[in-house]
């Protein structure tokens, strides 16, 4: 999949992916789930007893929407 059709499918622009495999901003959970319903895949995240955060996407499952502000930023 390539950074244009990941952007379309997420409502984002190919400039804000970008940035996200470069590593220059920090994603919101509401954008992650966004990101993981354009790759048709579930969400899982996890933050661990020292703070580590851990995202992984995954085979899809059934799962409540994640609702917030914070996504639009990279629009």
């Amino acid at each position: 999949m390539t950074q244009n059709q990941l952007a379309a499918g997420a409502g984002m622009s190919q400039a804000a992916i970008s940035r996200l495999e470069h590593g220059t901003c920090i994603p919101t959970i509401p954008l992650l789930t966004r990101l993981a319903e354009a790759l048709g895949s579930s969400l899982s995240v996890s933050i661990g007893p020292t703070a580590e955060v851990k995202v992984v996407f995954g085979e899809r499952q059934t799962a409540a929407p994640v609702a917030g502000c914070g996504a639009e930023q990279l629009r």
